[in-house]
């Protein structure tokens, strides 16, 4: 299954779970969190942050297509593996890159239990507050998808490194080539956007329990440490299927959880995620995002 099917499976079970009527009951702990920092309050913030995740989504998608076209000779033996990515060159598994797959559906399927939890532990005292926290959790979670996915496909298009089965001595120069024609991704080893997948939810589920419920903090850790389980067997996986270089998935679980982490973060009441446009005399214009850590 690739890696586009995967997100938009993840996304449809994040939001189907979000939407079904009994996540919006429930009693509990005040929701932390509020989306109106950036709409309502400060407009202009709210349209130059929803534009800026838009444009790194396209832009995104646009540089990884680009990236997908190659020629027979890219599939030939060149260069050399740094010695920490070595390994990758010698593996190759349909079982792991299956199971990778199956990982990241679960890892979905989790998150929006999760966040369905989250919200049955709030206390609802009317049917439009219950909407309002479900609709503020959904933003949030398309919010961590697009970032995610923008930015991982922004790298990996402008980065076009090539997998680690090209380097792979054991396979025949055919079965590189009906890999690739298959898969169509040969320059999209780094980074691995399934570690980035599995990181960021795991990143985001754990955050949003740890604020969002009154469970014992030993059950806090245990969601903590599940979840991170999950996400680093699935980068392992990548790395035990041929697919990507141990660097590869490294670099996806620190964007991924970086991102899953700042997402419900920069929402939390009394904080404010700004957004400035930037001149300091370089002769052009930019986009500042400050995000509180706590």
């Amino acid at each position: 299954m690739s890696m586009r099917s995967m997100r938009w499976i993840y996304s449809l079970a994040v939001v189907t779970t979000l939407a079904s009527p009994w996540a919006a009951l429930g009693q509990g702990s005040e929701f932390p969190y509020t989306i109106r920092s950036w709409t309502i309050r400060d407009v202009p913030s709210g349209i130059a942050y929803g534009s800026a995740v838009t444009g790194l989504y396209l832009l995104g998608e646009n540089r990884a297509n680009r990236a997908r076209t190659f020629a027979d000779a890219d599939l030939a033996f060149s260069g050399e593996v740094v010695f920490f990515d070595r390994y990758a060159t010698r593996q190759w598994s349909d079982t792991w890159d299956s199971l990778s797959d199956h990982l990241l559906w679960g890892m979905g399927s989790a998150t929006a239990a999760s966040l369905a939890f989250v919200l049955s532990q709030q206390e609802s005292s009317s049917r439009s507050v219950a909407m309002k926290n479900t609709a503020t959790l959904a933003l949030m979670a398309a919010e961590l998808l697009l970032l995610n996915k923008g930015f991982t496909d922004l790298v990996k298009g402008s980065v076009r490194r090539q997998r680690p089965y090209v380097y792979n001595q054991e396979l025949s120069t055919e079965d590189k080539l009906r890999v690739a024609r298959e898969e169509d991704d040969v320059f999209l080893s780094f980074f691995s956007g399934h570690s980035a997948v599995a990181f960021s939810a795991a990143a985001f589920v754990s955050t949003v329990v740890s604020d969002a419920t009154d469970v014992p903090d030993w059950a806090k850790r245990l969601v903590w440490g599940g979840t991170i389980s999950a996400a680093a067997l699935t980068a392992y996986a990548r790395v035990a299927a041929g697919r990507h270089f141990p660097s590869d998935v490294v670099v996806g679980a620190i964007v991924g959880a970086a991102i899953g982490h700042l997402v419900p973060r920069s929402h939390r009441l009394g904080v404010d995620a700004q957004v400035q446009i930037l001149n300091r005399g370089y002769g052009g214009i930019g986009i500042g995002l400050q995000i509180p850590m706590s």
